[in-house]
């Protein structure tokens, strides 16, 4: 392909390169760019798409979530391009493919887009709930086609209780890396953590149905985002050096997703795989232990490298460097990247710790938790989880909140999904989202020695609160 007709890829490192003689580890967040995707569209490869909806017994009740799912099945096929493989699946206790009749899947058409809206419509609920056999269809179904880009989308109104114990995490397993699913949950009796481990796992987002009719028109984006993908696998190539070693890697922006289980070491090297990309950005913390009694003081010592690689090598490595000081100035202030990315992971914590509370009716707790958290999201300007944590709290003049009564459950349970949804600051952009520190020395974790922004109530890496008052 002439290098006019391909897609732009952009790499960017952030880091505080300075490293005190006590720190072990070196973090770094990467900005990763793809641009005119759409110039690849005559070439584009070919996608595949499954819905994947819940039909057991508890769909019935109320009628208007099996209806609002008949209806977002049907927006969703309607908007699928001509030529895309495509296929309805009915999840009960067990998982049957109505749309086509059988593999494999059909191709988009007028004729068959006709079709499946009927194949849709009679969708009836019935059956228990097992996830772990909706995920192994799909994983089969896919695996019959020469799709180079698979999705699915999943929805479901109830627990994993048909499943075998350690069934959902094997079909995981089984699915990592094979295709992408975005999971979402409608009604109030569901369990968030379930959606978050697919998600998760199969590099996707999860979130809450606040009201069944907005589930046709999220459907309907879920799809036309997916087939906006036209680069089927971008990865990050990642080199070590004999004093540094990967501890982790994950996607933190815009959907949060584990990849160091995913990556397939070489020597010193790793490459993992972040899926299909269309025009879009997304971030990635990476963390390298240091062994810091290797490095020479004051000069830069390379750590590792980092480039992205989209069939080939794209662009050049980028270093990761550390420099060794003793100069506490230079060592101890943090990044703004990566200072927001743990500021974002410890609001995560803040909204589960919260939540965990309010599952045990100990709403004190809950409160306080929420409290830490309003306070974290307005730090970090995250106005979609204060927008989520508006639901259930409202907050006094002096910052304190109270829990609002007659709570939903699936206001709850979008709130400890959205923290997957991180902030992300520009660099192209003028304003910044990190509002500027209080002046002070950072704090320092008395637990891991980890050091923090002066302002940090936890410390980034434990979780470990920092004492009221304790001295920087």
């Amino acid at each position: 392909m002439p290098e006019r007709d391909r897609p732009s890829f952009t790499l960017q490192l952030s880091q505080n390169k300075y490293l005190a003689p006590a720190d072990d580890r070196m973090d770094v967040v990467l900005t990763v760019r793809v641009g005119d995707a759409a110039v690849a569209a005559a070439g584009q490869p070919a996608t595949a798409e499954l819905l994947l909806v819940d039909c057991s017994s508890s769909m019935d009740w109320p009628p208007t979530k099996i209806e609002a799912a008949r209806h977002a099945c049907r927006a969703a096929i309607g908007s699928l391009r001509d030529g895309v493989l495509f296929g309805v699946v009915e999840c009960t206790g067990r998982a049957r493919l109505v749309y086509p009749a059988a593999p494999p899947l059909a191709v988009a058409g007028e004729q068959t887009r006709r079709e499946a809206k009927a194949a849709a419509a009679g969708l009836i609920a019935g059956g228990g709930t097992a996830m772990s056999t909706w995920l192994d269809l799909a994983l089969d179904l896919f695996e019959q086609t020469p799709a180079a880009i698979r999705h699915a989308v999943l929805l479901t109104d109830g627990r994993n209780e048909s499943d075998r114990t350690g069934a959902l995490d094997a079909a995981l397993e089984r699915c990592r890396g094979q295709f992408a699913c975005d999971a979402r949950g409608i009604g109030d009796d569901w369990e968030p953590r379930d959606l978050r481990r697919i998600a998760s796992a199969l590099r996707g987002g999860a979130d809450a149905v606040l009201e069944d009719s907005e589930l046709a028109g999220d459907f309907r984006q879920l799809v036309e985002r997916a087939m906006g993908r036209t680069v089927p696998d971008l990865r990050l190539r990642l080199t070590t050096m004999p004093y540094s070693r990967l501890r982790f890697v994950k996607q933190v922006f815009p959907t949060e997703v584990e990849l160091t289980a995913q990556g397939h070491p070489d020597g010193r090297g790793f490459e993992l795989p972040t899926g299909a990309w269309g025009d879009e950005l997304r971030e990635y913390h990476l963390c390298l232990d240091v062994d810091a009694g290797e490095l020479t003081r004051y000069e830069d010592r390379l750590l590792g490298t980092v480039m992205l690689v989209a069939g080939e090598p794209v662009g050049e490595p980028q270093a990761v460097v550390g420099y060794l000081t003793d100069d506490l100035a230079l060592s101890s202030v943090p990044d703004d990247n990566v200072a927001r990315v743990t500021g974002q992971a410890e609001l995560g914590r803040a909204v589960w710790a919260g939540w965990e509370a309010f599952e045990r009716d100990d709403r004190a707790v809950a409160a306080r938790e929420w409290g830490t958290a309003v306070r974290l999201a307005t730090e970090l300007g995250n106005a979609e989880v204060l927008k989520r944590l508006g639901r259930l709290v409202d907050v006094r003049d002096d910052g304190a909140v109270t829990i609002k009564d007659g709570v939903r459950p699936r206001d709850g349970f979008s709130l400890v999904l959205g923290p997957n949804v991180s902030t992300f600051s520009d660099p192209e952009a003028p304003a910044a989202v990190v509002p500027p520190e209080p002046g002070g020395a950072p704090r320092q974790c008395v637990h891991c020695g980890h050091k923090a922004r002066p302002s940090a109530k936890r410390c980034g890496r434990c979780g470990e609160p920092f004492a009221a008052g304790a001295p920087s």
